[in-house]
């Protein structure tokens, strides 16, 4: 297994390129099922720390057999696609352990979108189960603007149990381009762990919904009125966060092919936590944004303050894009603070590259998130891909991922470091062989402490091999 759940590293292959699919064919409805048979032998895989309240584990040797359907359908006004799978999990584990064996890994999501005339509708959901030990690597959470957005959770992942994750959204627009237009949109999060066997991570909640009305006085240009509410549940940490916000701006495209966009507004946020006082943030929030097309790619440029129940967060970027004829690169720089204190760099790096043997991918990401607490914190990620084809069949890969939390007065210091090796070979047009080598390790800094000074890291180490196959079913 390459890394991740079977289920998750099964979907990632599924819906890959296929050597035996045209990919220039007509769209229509296509119909995939895949299989992969996975072995792996790892030591450690709780990335226990070697304390007495979080030992290290043992080895386990696991074996996991995948299936998974994707059915999907495009035409000039909609795309449909539906992905389910599931595996058997096999093999032994150390002591203490409560990564699952059996049927494990379900997971199903759906997605759709409908274009009108002059309405729009989408849809995307999504259920799955994972153990927390065998957790998904940094770059698959890669998008296909090589932008990572890992789940808010992804840095406090330890110790073994299951991961229960659910997501749904929902947007429909109408009257676009006309002189009156509304789009309302509604989005809901849930991650819940079953059998953990450290104190982190915590379930969570995140519901929102947001109302936009769009005034088009002439074409290009908009007057908008924003409405939207939130809200965070936490049952562990017994939290409850909301927030409600309303703002007034405009979107206009310029005659050169630049934009412009503006909002300002009021947003009012609150905190309870049973048997502690609560606390609240009120004030102005609003975002200016600006970009504009240049021969060889584009500028940006954007300044936003948001608001939590911790304070203001406010952000300015600018960045700029290049297309290369064998790829793309584009970078940022700005600076964030939190509530009122010092701002510090942020900014990041993507690039994209068609190597003549191969390919190259980077992404480098320093920014404000809400971590799985709801708390603000600066977050930094990198994750580097590399591929080098041997022969027509034959490549060499390697991939390797940062992930840091900033520490807070209130939160520890985490980070994450994974790197993957191998080969992967063609062995006919259906069969695909990977083996390679994982290497994973986490450190906790605690809090106040120097950053030499740690709580804990633990680390793991692996090796793997599968077999899979695609089969194209119509």
């Amino acid at each position: 297994m390459i890394g991740g759940t079977a289920a998750a590293a099964l979907l990632v292959y599924l819906t890959g390129p296929s050597l035996a699919q045209d990919e220039s064919g007509p769209a229509g409805l296509r119909v995939q099922l895949g299989l992969q048979q996975s072995f792996g032998s790892y030591d450690n895989l709780s990335l226990g720390t070697g304390t007495a309240l979080n030992p290290r584990e043992g080895r386990s040797t696991l074996s996991s057999t995948g299936v998974a359907l994707n059915v999907s359908s495009e035409t000039p006004t909609q795309t449909f696609n539906f992905q389910i799978g599931g595996a058997l999990r096999y093999g032994s584990t150390p002591a203490g352990s409560t990564t699952e064996t059996g049927f494990v890994d379900p997971a199903a999501s759906l997605f759709y979108t409908h274009e009108g005339a002059r309405s729009r509708l989408q849809l995307d959901a999504a259920y799955s189960e994972s153990a927390i030990s065998l957790a998904r690597p940094l770059w698959d959470f890669t998008d296909e603007d090589n932008v990572v957005t890992p789940p808010s959770d992804f840095g406090s992942l330890q110790g073994t149990g299951d991961r229960r994750a659910s997501r749904f959204a929902l947007m429909y627009e109408t009257g676009i381009d006309a002189p009156l237009g509304f789009r309302a949109s509604i989005n809901r999060d849930s991650v819940q762990y079953l059998n953990t066997t450290t104190a982190q991570p915590t379930d969570y909640d995140r519901s929102s919904i947001k109302l936009s009305t769009f005034f088009r006085f002439r074409p290009g240009t908009a007057l908008v009125v924003d409405l939207s509410a939130s809200r965070y549940d936490n049952n562990i940490l017994n939290t409850t966060n909301k927030s409600q916000s309303a703002a007034v701006g405009f979107d206009h495209d310029l005659a050169s092919g630049a934009s412009l966009s503006a909002r300002i507004g009021y947003t009012k946020a609150d905190s309870k936590n049973t048997g502690t006082t609560s606390k609240d943030s009120t004030g102005v929030t609003g975002s200016l944004s600006y970009a504009t097309p240049l021969p060889s790619g584009s500028l940006s440029a954007s300044y936003s303050v948001s608001r939590s129940d911790s304070g203001a967060v406010d952000t300015l970027r600018v960045g700029r894009q290049y297309v290369l004829p064998t790829g793309s690169i584009g970078f940022d720089i700005g600076a964030s603070s939190i509530a009122g204190s010092s701002a510090r760099l942020i900014g990041g790096v993507n690039w994209r590259q068609t190597l003549p043997s191969g390919s190259l991918s980077l992404s480098l990401n320093r920014s404000v998130q809400a971590d799985a607490n709801n708390e603000d914190r600066f977050t930094t990620s990198l994750a580097a891909r590399y591929s080098h084809q041997v022969n027509e069949t034959s490549s060499l890969f390697a991939n390797a991922s940062y992930f840091l939390v900033d520490g807070t007065g209130t939160a520890n210091q985490t980070t994450r470091t994974t790197i993957s090796m191998g080969y992967s070979r063609a062995l006919t047009e259906d069969w695909n062989l990977d083996a390679g080598i994982n290497y994973n390790a986490r450190k906790e800094v605690a809090v106040g402490a120097p950053t030499s000074s740690t709580l804990g890291r633990g680390t793991s180490n692996g090796v793997f091999v599968s077999l899979s196959r695609k089969f194209d079913l119509n």
